[in-house]
């Protein structure tokens, strides 16, 4: 005889109990349920991987830049980037890029441009900052693209003193910003405020006669000192 068949009825009164107080709807939303906690879990542990893979990448809702650029082909004009991430910190060691082939008309002085490919490069500093001094020349109405390898921060409208992009500041370049005094600009206004006057006739003079091997020498004002060691 077989040991079901030796079973009496009280023997069977649990597992009509189990079977009966079996709910499968009850049971299919604990599966739901952990199913769901499983997903939040792992999309919330995705989620933090990405953010701390990503910390050292420049954040462009943090990231500063001016929208405009000014160039002369014997540098002089300061154009200072700084680079921060998701968490607003900045980022030391990061590679800044000046990308001139989104601005064409813009030529570059060979010792920036070693390799002719448009882009010149710097490294920013303990506090996530880089500023290059652009030796060009040349007259364009496109941007600069300023940024990183994989990151746009601005796209930045270039000026520059040397007006016909034969890399030297001259007469003719003179002439050219004559002509382009009380327009609004962007060639000829080299202090970005709007509008082309006798003080960006005075910032042109400074540099008139330089070239890409010839670096104008600046007036030394007490505020010009100020800034160089602050």
């Amino acid at each position: 005889m077989s040991d079901n068949a030796s079973l009496q009825p009280e023997d069977h009164a649990p597992l009509v109990r189990a079977a009966a107080a079996f709910d499968p709807a009850a049971a299919f939303g604990k599966i739901v349920a952990a199913l769901a906690l499983a997903l939040f879990l792992s999309l919330t542990l995705a989620f933090a991987g990405a953010f701390v893979a990503h910390a050292d990448v420049p954040d462009p809702r943090n990231c500063v830049a001016d929208s405009n650029l000014v160039a002369s082909p014997g540098g002089g004009f300061a154009y200072t980037v700084l680079l921060r991430d998701a968490a607003n910190q900045p980022l030391p060691g990061a590679t800044v890029v000046l990308d001139f082939t989104t601005a064409p008309g813009i030529v570059l002085c060979a010792d920036q441009d070693v390799d002719h490919d448009g882009r010149i490069f710097a490294t920013t500093n303990a506090i996530g900052s880089a500023t290059f001094y652009v030796k060009a020349g040349g007259n364009s109405s496109g941007r600069v693209t300023v940024g990183t390898a994989l990151d746009v921060v601005v796209r930045a409208r270039p000026r520059t003193t040397d007006f016909d992009g034969d890399l030297d500041v001259d007469g003719a370049d003179r002439t050219a910003l004559a002509g382009m005094v009380g327009t609004s600009g962007p060639a000829g206004d080299f202090d970005k405020n709007g509008i082309v006057n006798a003080a960006d006739q005075a910032l042109f003079e400074q540099r008139f006669g330089n070239n890409c091997t010839l670096t104008p020498t600046l007036p030394e004002t007490w505020g010009r000192v100020k800034d160089l060691y602050r």
